[in-house]
């Protein structure tokens, strides 16, 4: 491990969220919260969210967003404007999200970024050899972008807070044609219409793939979980503790983000309303990302 921590990892799964796509954000923000406390432990914080587009900020800009966000509650997604950076992200229930909160503000974004990955090569080797770097073409590309064999499955991005820091990843468990996806979602928003600032170069589905697809077994989100927490276990002292956040904290957290931050969250069933309008959303630059 590059940097120490005193005491051992919590490993908290907080389930499957189907309501507002916010709420597993603002319960990783309530987490790093605590971070304050005396002798706050570390946290490796699993969820999964089903199913939603979490998008990054640069996708704000992004001339029909509106319509491509309409058109995908119509095919029962939701959508969030989430606090870490980089681009759009499909989840889905055959998507694994990991937080891994710190308490600590001053730990570097590479020395956080390079732990992880050594997590995740530990992690995920009994899938094969993981490889970091950017995926050419695939969403949300990004320097720390994990792949199977040149097919991306997963991207990491970061956040700082007040108390502690929190590095969000997610990992391509079950197959979809999440790929696919993002090329018709990128389409419909109007990415080939914009001169600057795009979110993303361009977009090909084709590079983006799951484990079970690259490994040609069947493998779920579960599977995924216990072999995760054997393979950290025998590396890093971690022991499994019940999901608990402070309902003060959780609700500060819920008004930190949509307010403070200015992050939007609706459900499919919001987005498919006929008067459902995306207010104009305000600049921020309040996040550190590669993902």
């Amino acid at each position: 491990m590059s940097f120490s921590v005193n005491q051992p990892f919590l490993w908290m799964d907080s389930g499957i969220y189907r309501e507002s796509p916010l709420e597993p954000l603002a319960c990783d923000e309530a987490l790093a919260a605590q971070m304050k406390r005396e002798g706050a432990a570390p946290i490796l914080h699993l969820w999964v969210y089903d199913k939603a587009l979490y998008l990054g900020r640069r996708d704000a800009k992004l001339p029909r967003l509106e319509d491509a966000l309409r058109h995908f509650g119509q095919q029962g997604f939701g959508c969030v404007l989430r606090s870490s950076g980089g681009a759009c992200v499909p989840l889905d229930a055959g998507v694994l999200n990991l937080a891994c909160l710190l308490p600590d503000t001053s730990i570097s974004i590479d020395t956080f970024f390079r732990f992880v990955t050594e997590l995740l090569s530990v992690g995920l080797r009994d899938y094969g050899a993981i490889e970091f770097g950017e995926v050419t073409g695939s969403y949300c590309a990004g320097e720390y972008d994990f792949s199977i064999r040149g097919k991306k499955i997963g991207g990491m991005a970061q956040r700082r807070t007040r108390f502690g820091s929190i590095l969000q990843l997610c990992i391509n468990v079950e197959d979809q044609p999440r790929g696919d996806w993002m090329e018709q979602f990128y389409a419909l928003a109007g990415l080939d219409e914009m001169e600057k600032n795009k979110p993303i170069p361009f977009i090909d589905g084709t590079t983006v793939g799951s484990i079970d697809a690259l490994t040609g077994n069947i493998v779920t989100v579960n599977d995924v979980k216990e072999r995760l927490f054997a393979a950290i276990q025998a590396e890093w002292a971690i022991q499994p503790a019940s999901f608990a956040v402070d309902a003060v904290a959780l609700s500060e957290s819920r008004v930190h983000l949509a307010e403070r931050l200015g992050l939007f969250a609706f459900p499919a069933e919001a987005l498919r309303k006929a008067d459902w309008r995306l207010a104009a959303q305000p600049e921020n630059g309040d996040a550190a990302s590669r993902k």
